[in-house]
This record gives C-alpha cells, structure tokens and sequence, in this order.
C-alpha cells in the first residue's frame, strides 16, 4: 500500500513537471524589415511595412499600425493571420488623414502565438499635408433664427444649414470639423458636423432672464472652447463632443465675455453685471484656477500673443480703438496706438504680427514691428472680419454682404450677399494652420 502511494505521488510529480514543460510564457521574435532607419512620409501618402517574425511554436497572428507622438494609433490595426513558426509579413498603411501634424511617429508591429505577445517598433518621420482652404462659413442673425453660408474654395456659396435659435457667438474647429454656435437670450450652444450639417451636440440655455446669457464663446487650442455664461459660469468643452474639462467662475459681480490662452494661462475679460468697470482675470489653463486679475480699460476686440508672457490688446476705449501690450504677470505694458474715432470691433492676425482691424470707421492693417497703421477700406462701419491663412486674403462682413479683400491693397476681389446680420467669419482648412 505504501509504495502504490509513492508511485502515485511519483506520477503525479512528473505530470506536473510535463504541464510546466508545455508552458507557453516566451513571445515571438518580432524584426522590423522595411522601411528602414530614417523613414519619412508626407500626408497623404502609404507606407509599406515589412516584418519578420518566429516563434518555438507558432505565431498566430501580426498585427501593424502607426502611433503619433503621444502614443496613440492613428490608423486602423491591419492584422494578418500567419498560423506557422516563421514568416516575412507584409502590410501597406496609409495615413490620409489631412489633419494629422508634423511630427516623429512610430511603426508597431505585434506578433502573438496564441500565448504570448512581443513589438517591435521603428521611427516615423510624418510630414503634414499641405495647408489648403477648404471653406469660410458666414454665421449671421435672421430674425430669431441663425444662418450659415458655406463659400468654399472656389468661391461658389451656399446655404449650409439654418437653426431655429438665436445666435451671439460663432467658431470654427477644423481639427473636430465642428462649426459651434452660442445662442444669445435664448438659443442653446449648439456644434453642427461641418461636413454633414447635422446636429452632434448641445448645451441647452437655462437663461431665467430676457438679457444675454452666453456672454462669451472662444476657441483657446486645437480641440478646446471657453463657454462664457451671465451666471459668471466659466466653462471648457471639448469642440468635437461637448464633454467638459473644467469649470471656473468669474469673480463676483462679474461675467466672462472674451477669453484667449497665453504661455499656460487663460485670459478672461471680465465686465461688471451692473456697471462699466472691467478686469483681465488670469486662470491656469487646464484646471480653471484662478491666478491673478488685472485692470482693464478696454471692451476688448481680440488678443495676439507676443509671447509667452506678453500680448497685445486691441479694443475699443470711449469710441477710440486702442491697441495696448500688456505683460500678464507683471501688469505693466504700454499703448502703441490709439486711434481717435476709429472704434475696434474685430481683429484677424497675420505672421510677423500683422493685425486686420475691423473698425467703425473701416478696415485698417496695423503692423506691429513697425507700430504703423494703413487704411484699406474707409467708410462701411465693420463688426466682423475672418482671414484666410493660406492665400492671404481678408474676408469682412458689411451691410448684406461678405466681401473677400486683397490684403495689400484693399481691393474687393469677391462679394456675395449674405441675410441677416453677420456674427462670424470662419475658415475651414484640411488642417490647423
């Protein structure tokens, strides 16, 4: 009886060392054959990626596919079964997405055994696409409902969708392709597909009062918005699907009206709700905490940053536009110009920190470098203007019509007639210029 017992324990122990001999705990080998060392691609365009791989037992599958600099795929995963020891596997990428950046990415290629999985990888470079216009969409205000042209790259112009709400604000994200829309006394935030023209989503309006409740709309990076709200609400929304990232509050008694971001910080004009003082408020700009504040003399038109630290002001004081530079953290700055009865309504830059000021009094060019100012179009009182990066062109907004604007000259190159009262000018691009 005892030694049927050690022979069962004998047989039993020598089981256990076969199932750890048949233990599958080693991944396949994964080399990365083509392209090689240095590989550059510009968008849109393919890659051919070649591996070899191999295993003790057998890779079942491969799988290929392209990461950008933060790590995240940007094309879909082509997988290929292999079901044999070893093999050269072979896949085509194509990266045709026109919005993806320049940038180093990098190749993965995953084999697996059915157990196991190993990577191999091997540097991108990607080259962006060339920047090309794709349209400018004209939101204006028609009565209670909200219009928005579409003139695209050609110049031809259509109706692109009409909403049932009012309006008081407009921007455009050409990296979530979504054309969003605020609403004034009552009308929700609303972001139309900008391919589509359909509804992706909303905000609604909790307005309690017959007054203005999104007092601010404003684009601040690649994806993220600033909602300004009459309850001093402060909040940042992502462009493509409305999710929110923070919520700050205005300072007491006071509303957000018009925000920018500037070297890590959110800057916010901030007016009385009963009264004609203003304050530039500073918030940190991907958690809403609040910084710092600075006076303000200005109904403030626009920013264009310097640099990290200091920006330019353009607004309007007492009827006179006024361009101010202003060092955020330190408070001081000064005034390069001030233009008597030429109120600033509306700002679109140009590199080398050239600015189109839409004025009461027309269409001015002011250069910075040179702290100079050119008038381009004198007469029509101006509230909107949009710029083209791409040719160059100035697109404005004047009493039933959309005019595109030589930048040099001044000359009309375009018009089409536009309903309503225009809110917006805003370019669409394949990508973010």
């Amino acid at each position: 009886m005892k030694l049927s017992a050690t022979l069962l324990l004998a047989l039993m122990l020598l089981g256990l060392a076969g199932c750890r001999k048949d233990d599958d705990t080693t991944g396949p080998s994964v080399t990365i054959l083509a392209p090689g060392a240095g590989a550059q691609l510009q968008i849109p365009g393919e890659v051919t990626v070649r591996a070899a791989v191999s295993d003790d037992r057998q890779v079942t599958t491969v799988r290929f596919t392209v990461l950008d600099p933060q790590g995240i795929p940007v094309v879909g995963s082509a997988s290929v079964a292999v079901d044999a020891a070893s093999a050269d596997v072979e896949r085509t990428l194509a990266l045709n997405d026109e919005a993806l950046r320049s940038g180093a990415y990098t190749i993965m290629v995953t084999a697996h055994d059915g157990s196991n999985e190993s990577r191999a990888y091997r540097a991108l470079t990607v080259v962006e696409a060339p920047l090309r216009l794709r349209a400018v969409y004209a939101v204006s205000a028609v009565g209670g409902q909200t219009a928005v042209l579409r003139i695209d790259s050609t110049g031809a112009a259509a109706p692109f969708a009409t909403l049932d709400q009012d309006v008081r604000h407009a921007v455009f994200s050409t990296r979530s392709r979504a054309l969003v829309i605020a609403g004034d006394v009552s009308g929700p935030v609303t972001a139309l597909d900008a391919e589509l023209g359909t509804v992706r989503w909303q905000l609604p309006n909790t307005n309690a009062f017959g007054s203005t409740f999104f007092t601010g709309l404003d684009r601040i990076d690649d994806d993220r918005l600033l909602i300004g709200r009459s309850d001093g609400e402060l909040r940042a929304v992502a462009a493509f699907s409305g999710s929110g990232f923070f919520t700050a509050l205005a300072l007491d008694g006071r509303y957000p009206r018009r925000q920018a971001a500037l070297g890590g910080r959110l800057l916010s004009e901030q007016p009385l709700v009963a009264g004609n003082g203003r304050r530039l408020v500073l918030y940190t700009a991907y958690t809403g905490e609040l910084l710092a504040e600075r006076p303000l003399d200005l109904v403030l038109a626009g920013f264009a940053a310097l640099d990290d630290d200091r920006v330019l002001l353009f607004g309007e004081r007492a009827g006179d536009g006024v361009v101010q530079e202003l060092h955020v953290d330190l408070g001081g700055g000064w005034e390069p110009q001030a233009l008597s009865g030429q109120a600033i309504r509306g700002v679109a830059s140009a590199p080398g920190q050239v600015h189109y000021l839409a004025t009461s009094t027309g269409l001015l060019r002011y250069s910075y470098s040179t702290n100079t100012v050119q008038s381009l179009i004198a007469g029509p009182a101006l509230e909107v203007i949009g710029r083209d990066a791409v040719s160059g062109a100035v697109y404005i907004a004047t009493t039933g019509q959309v005019q595109r604007v030589d930048p040099g000259s001044g000359a009309i190159l375009q018009s089409w007639p536009l309903s309503g009262t225009a809110v917006a000018l805003l370019p669409c691009y394949n990508r973010e210029p």
